[in-house]
């Protein structure tokens, strides 16, 4: 691969769970109104679950992950190592140009959608806190029904894309001596496997052991790495949604905080008819 060649949309092999998982905060400390700044709102009611997305938008990990790219003409030149392998790997012959582009953009499209759905829950459950907040009567206090959590694990299950790391796998698998190359092949027959199968994306990971330390070596382990710390993550999504709810509900009443909230949810609901809209 060029270190000079310019990555193509869809070609990393993590899409970016930093920017994700902030959004709907960037989105909350962008609004401006003439009782409180949305920066001073997510600071002042919100710290917790935004320190959360902070801390995970931080993990070197994902940093790692990010570094991971297929850069052009990568596709070409693993296209062509496939050939040598076929007849050892048939299922290899499933691998074409049309394969690999058409699991890219599904990556892309689901990982877009789902980041826009975790951006949409997030303040669906504040602007729900917030009515539940300021409701006069327990009776008059609606139902929360938002899910960020849920939308949380979606987004990070469309993280990763198996197709861009199969192209750097076997890039780097390439670049490695002949003798030391082998060792690999069975790892990248066993990523092609599992295109179509999320539950069995780490597995070739896992069970793969290298002999020796090497550059590919490195790589699949960054892959496990990462593939793990969003599985661990997807067991705390619940973190996300009643943070929300503790935070909120948790602040002292008074007339000024009344009026931040009331500023805030117009504000929000603004927001989410944006989104509803498509004009977001």
């Amino acid at each position: 691969m060029s270190a000079s060649a310019v990555p193509k949309q869809g070609d990393h092999v993590f899409n970016a769970i930093e920017t994700a998982v902030l959004r709907p905060f960037a989105t909350l400390q962008a609004m401006r109104s003439p009782t409180i700044p949305g920066q001073h709102f997510v600071h002042d009611f919100l710290l917790h679950s935004y320190s959360f997305a902070r801390r995970v938008a931080d993990e070197p990990v994902f940093a790692a992950g990010r570094n991971l790219i297929a850069t052009a003409g990568a596709e070409e030149e693993a296209l062509r190592e496939f050939t040598h392998l076929r007849p050892r790997y048939p299922l290899l012959a499933r691998v074409n140009a049309g394969t690999l582009r058409a699991i890219h953009q599904r990556n892309s499209t689901r990982f877009g959608e789902a980041a826009a759905r975790f951006e949409v829950e997030v303040l669906r459950a504040i602007q729900q806190t917030l009515e539940i907040a300021v409701a006069p009567t327990p009776a008059g206090r609606p139902a929360a029904t938002a899910n960020p959590g849920i939308a949380f694990q979606q987004m990070l299950a469309a993280a990763y894309d198996p197709a861009a790391a199969l192209v750097v796998l076997t890039n780097s698998v390439t670049s490695e001596t002949p003798a030391v190359q082998a060792v690999f092949h069975s790892l990248l027959a066993a990523v092609a496997d599992t295109f179509d199968q999320p539950m069995r994306w780490r597995e070739p990971f896992t069970v793969f052991r290298a002999d020796r330390p090497s550059a590919t070596a490195e790589t699949i382990n960054t892959i496990l790495q990462v593939l793990t710390r969003m599985d661990l993550l997807k067991a705390q999504s619940v973190i996300v949604g009643t943070s929300i709810q503790r935070e909120i509900s948790q602040k002292a009443r008074s007339p000024q905080t009344d009026e931040a909230f009331g500023s805030m949810l117009h504000l929000i609901h603004s927001r989410l008819q944006q989104l509803a809209s498509g004009r977001g």
